[in-house]
C-alpha cells in the first residue's frame, strides 16, 4: 500500500486561504508531506511559513494575494502557480469570508467569494489537473465546506456563510459527475467546530481565537458546544488538514462526490 509521501513527493498542490486557521494547517501537512504548495489569500507578509520546520523532500510554499472574489485573479493565480512548478496535482478550495449578517452587501460577497470564486478555481484548474490523469497520475480537488451549511439549528444558519457552504457541497457533488469522467476527483470535507490557536502579534499582543473569545464573553454557550459533541472538545485545525491530505490522496482514489463530516460526532444530535 503506498504512503501519503509516495502520493505528494514532487507533486504541486494549490490552497486558497493558507494563511491562518485551518488553511494554514493544509499547507504544512502537504509540506511535510514532500508537495510543494502554493497559496494564497486577500494579504501576504511573506514569512507565513519560515518558521515551520516540518517540510520534508525540500518541499517549499509560495504565497500571492489573491482576491478570490475576483474571477480574472484567481485565473492569473492558478496560471502563475502551473508555470512556476510545471503542473497543478491537487487543488484545495479553503478561502471563506465568515460573513454572517444578512445584509444586500453581505450576500454579494459571500456569493463573489464562494461560488463565483470556486467555479473559476476549479474551471481554471481543470486542464492541469487533465494533464495530470494523461500521465497516469492523481488528479483531485477538495472543497472545504462546513457543517454551518448542513445544520438548522447552528448559531449561523441562514446567514451568506452557512447558506454559501452548503451549495459549495452541492457544486461539489455536481462537478464530481463532470470530472470524474474526465479522471479527476473532487470531494468536499464539512468541519464542525474547529478551534484556531491564538495568535502573538509582532508587539507581543495575544489575539484570541473565536472560540476563546466566546468562551470569554459567553462560557455557557461555549460549554453548550463542547456538550454537543461526543468528543467532549473542539477540533483543531489539523485534524480537518489530515484529512484533507488523505481526500486528495491516491489512497482516496475511488472516493468522489463525497462529503466527509469532521465534527466530533456533533451532527448526531441535530
Amino acid at each position: 500500500m503506498p504512503s501519503f509521501s509516495s502520493n505528494f513527493a514532487n507533486k504541486h498542490v494549490l490552497i486558497t486561504g493558507g494563511s491562518k486557521g485551518i488553511g494554514k494547517s493544509i499547507v504544512e501537512a502537504f509540506l511535510t508531506e514532500g508537495a510543494n504548495v502554493s497559496f494564497c489569500a486577500r494579504t501576504i507578509r511573506g514569512d507565513e511559513f519560515s518558521l515551520f520546520k516540518g517540510a520534508t523532500n525540500g518541499a517549499r510554499a509560495v504565497g500571492s494575494a489573491v482576491d478570490i472574489g475576483n474571477p480574472e485573479e484567481i485565473k492569473s493565480w492558478v496560471k502563475q502557480a502551473a508555470e512556476e512548478f510545471g503542473r497543478i496535482d491537487s487543488v484545495i478550495a479553503n478561502a471563506s469570508p465568515l460573513i454572517g449578517e444578512a445584509t444586500p452587501e453581505a450576500w454579494e460577497n459571500s456569493f463573489r467569494a464562494d461560488i463565483l470564486g470556486l467555479v473559476t478555481l476549479i474551471d481554471a484548474s481543470t486542464p492541469f489537473l487533465e494533464e495530470r490523469v494523461n500521465a497516469s497520475e492523481n488528479a483531485s480537488l477538495v472543497v472545504i465546506s462546513s457543517m454551518a451549511g448542513f445544520e438548522a439549528r447552528h448559531p449561523i444558519a441562514g446567514s451568506p456563510y452557512s447558506t454559501f457552504k452548503r451549495a459549495q457541497a452541492v457544486l461539489a457533488k455536481d462537478y464530481a459527475r463532470k470530472l470524474g469522467a474526465l479522471g479527476i476527483r473532487i470531494n468536499s470535507i464539512a468541519p464542525g467546530s474547529i478551534e484556531n490557536p491564538n495568535i502573538t502579534l509582532p508587539d507581543g499582543t495575544v489575539q484570541l481565537s473565536q472560540y476563546q473569545i466566546v468562551k470569554r464573553d459567553n462560557y455557557p454557550f461555549y460549554k453548550s458546544l463542547l456538550d454537543a459533541v461526543p468528543l467532549g472538545r473542539t477540533g483543531v485545525p489539523e485534524e480537518v488538514a489530515n484529512t484533507v491530505v488523505f481526500l486528495a490522496s491516491g489512497l482516496a482514489s475511488y472516493i468522489n462526490g463525497a462529503n466527509i463530516v469532521v465534527d466530533g460526532g456533533m451532527s448526531l444530535f441535530f
